[in-house]
């Protein structure tokens, strides 16, 4: 039988805030899986199709706004939402998002205000 809650991806290069996060939101009733090299994200994305995509901006390698452009450009997954998390300032990089509306929650991450872009599941 299919697992048919709302499944989430939680992208960041920090495990602890993966694991963190997975932990508040399997309490609630969400699928979540983690990816901590967001070079692998657009793969991890496309095997596990999440409904939400929550990905850290600041990561080596690939930042969380080029992981957005991924799952945009990916006819999969182009409808998949994402909420950017970041501990800098939001105008220093909203330029550099897809025109697509994304959420862009401070970090260290509020866990209610998370929860209310979330559908209930």
């Amino acid at each position: 039988m299919q697992d048919t809650r709302f499944r989430i991806l939680a992208v960041d290069d920090e495990p602890q805030a993966t694991h963190t996060l997975k932990r508040i939101l399997e309490l609630r009733g969400y699928n979540v899986q983690e990816e901590n090299d967001s070079t692998r994200a657009l793969e991890t994305a496309k095997r596990f199709h999440p409904d939400v995509v929550i990905v850290d901006y600041l990561m080596p390698n690939t930042d969380g706004g080029d992981v957005a452009w991924q799952l945009a450009s990916e006819p999969s997954l182009k409808d998949t939402q994402v909420i950017m998390c970041s501990g800098v300032d939001a105008m220093e990089f909203r330029r550099k998002l897809p025109p697509k509306k994304i959420p862009i929650l401070p970090k260290p991450l509020d866990s209610l205000a998370l929860l209310e872009l979330l559908p209930t599941n």
